[in-house]
């Protein structure tokens, strides 16, 4: 599987580096450009209706990095790709770190990526002859013909497909509707800074027929969303594994809050480098400290809903960013609902249930890069079989949040009220799902910490419920968006509840971390301040 990891380097820290090298540069916090700007100018119309739909407002994290910065840093380099949630860019520069530090103030870390050209094969998919029809199965699986035949087939959804290449998709039979239709409604590479995404890996293609591949005879096939709107990105050099890619992904949801997109799909992970030195550990894995996971958690407090896939590493632990708060880890089983042996398991770091839940990726059927049907293994299908059918849910429920949305599949599922690190809540059921967004049942009653933080956005004050006890003392954690805890406080819960004063905390995302006997629980929060 796909793998990265994040080392923080830290100022002052020595590095000897000899030519042109990349590296990660990392702003301090006082360098955005905000206050005077109109935030919303820097997002499209599309993505202003989601949040609106959502209740959710522009913040800190929407500003763009400060121009005159990049102006000045272009000068020593070629500046590759510009993130304002992580108020970072990358770099390809001779000077070393100790010289960048030295000449420009406003530099907070600067993270230098080995550069390493090895080969590796992206998630290949075993094949086999086809077998009409079976498609099938992995649609009624999770129920979700009940959806399908209310007519809800994703219309009107923008889902993005973040991955390592879409070789030939823009010829293959199977996506004929999707072009004809005029549906894919951007492309960008992140690699090459160009639009130039048909090529690379066929891995991508196969990944987005689970989704919106679909013909009739000879050989039928029906992805789980195949009337949803497409972006196609490309975020994984296939010649290398470095960090770099970790920070592509971020730069891509980006681009996905800002052309409006509501689901992304990512069937990547990241644990091990080319250079180990800079593999990431377990204890990395707890949903706020990678940087992929950072960039989910902003995208999903944007109101983008994130399936990722958990890995194919089983028995071993999943990879980022399927750790993260903000996303939506899918494991694989087989078409009896068998956990798949390769499916990577749970929990975090911090032990949260890992996966999320599970779908057909043991023999699921998807479109080649070759244009035919074939089977395919791996979790990097039950992903997007996931992402489809979730943009289905989300066209029949619009103004329902991610969060609700996450809940809702979760209490569907099979295992709902006994998870495990295997399957997680188990094979969601969506019909029963958009019962539960229908109708408001159980809702409140969501049992994975059970802990309700609101209004979204936040302004001076969250109120905090579903503490795991009634009357004591809570410790409250609030972490900033790059990992970094801003305050820590004790507060005394009344009736399940507390009041939290957020009005010391400047407009951006955070993490909130409550621990009360030995109970841990946690949420994203985003402040409007």
């Amino acid at each position: 599987m796909k793998t990265l990891s994040i080392f923080l380097i830290l100022i002052g820290l020595s590095i000897s580096v000899s030519g042109q090298d990349t590296k990660i540069i990392f702003l301090k916090d006082n360098t955005k450009e905000c206050c005077m700007l109109n935030l919303s100018q820097f997002v499209s119309l599309r993505s202003i209706e989601r949040r609106s739909r959502q209740g959710i407002g522009f913040d800190l994290l929407d500003a763009p990095v400060n121009k005159s910065i990049i102006s000045q840093l272009s000068q020593e380099g070629e500046v590759l790709n510009v993130s304002r949630w992580l108020n970072a860019l990358t770099i390809k520069s001779t000077l070393s770190t100790e010289e960048l530090l030295v000449r420009y103030p406003f530099i907070e870390r600067i993270q230098v990526i080995k550069d390493s050209k090895t080969t590796i094969t992206k998630f290949s998919a075993e094949t086999k002859s086809l077998s009409y029809g079976l498609a099938i199965d992995q649609v009624q699986q999770l129920n979700l013909d009940c959806l399908h035949e209310l007519g809800f087939k994703g219309d009107g959804i923008y889902l993005a497909v973040i991955d390592a290449g879409f070789r030939s998709m823009d010829t293959i039979p199977y996506f004929d509707s999707v072009y004809l239709e005029e549906r894919v409604l951007d492309t960008f590479n992140f690699v090459s800074s160009n639009s130039t995404v048909y090529d690379f890996s066929g891995h991508g293609t196969a990944v987005s027929s689970c989704i919106v591949g679909e013909k009739g005879s000879p050989e039928e096939y029906a992805g789980t969303g195949v009337n949803v709107d497409l972006a196609l990105y490309l975020s994984e050099d296939v010649d290398s594994e470095t960090e770099v890619e970790e920070f592509n992904l971020v730069v891509a949801l980006e681009r996905c809050d800002s052309v409006g997109v509501d689901v992304v799909n990512i069937s990547l992970g990241y644990f091990e480098y080319d250079d180990s030195t800079t593999s990431h550990v377990y204890s990395d894995l707890d949903g706020i400290t990678t940087i992929s996971a950072i960039g989910v958690n902003v995208a999903a407090s944007k109101g983008i809903f994130v399936a990722s896939s958990a890995g194919n590493s089983g028995p071993s632990t999943i990879s980022t960013p399927c750790d993260a708060i903000g996303t939506f880890c899918v494991g694989a089983v087989d078409e009896l609902g068998d956990l798949a042996s390769f499916s990577s398991i749970g929990p975090s770091a911090d032990g949260r249930v890992k996966p999320d839940v599970t779908a057909r990726g043991q023999d699921a059927w998807l479109i080649g890069q070759s244009g035919v049907l074939v089977e395919g293994s791996g979790t990097s299908f039950s992903s997007p079989i996931i992402a489809g059918a979730t943009a289905c849910l989300i066209q029949a429920n619009p103004n329902r949040t991610v969060q609700e949305v996450m809940d809702a599949i979760r209490q569907s599922a099979s295992q709902f009220s006994f998870p495990d690190e295997y399957k997680g809540y188990g094979i969601p059921d969506f019909c029963v799902a958009h019962e539960i967004l229908s109708d408001n049942t159980g809702l409140a009653d969501f049992k994975e910490n059970n802990l309700v933080a609101y209004p979204v956005p936040a302004h001076e004050t969250v109120f905090i419920s579903g503490l795991p006890v009634q009357e004591g003392s809570v410790n409250v954690k609030v972490i900033n968006h790059l990992g970094k805890r801003v305050f820590s406080i004790e507060e005394q819960s009344v009736n399940g509840q507390i009041i939290l004063d957020v009005s010391s905390l400047s407009g951006g995302v955070y993490t909130l971390i409550l621990t009360q006997q030995n109970v841990q629980a946690r949420r994203i929060l985003s402040v409007i301040n």
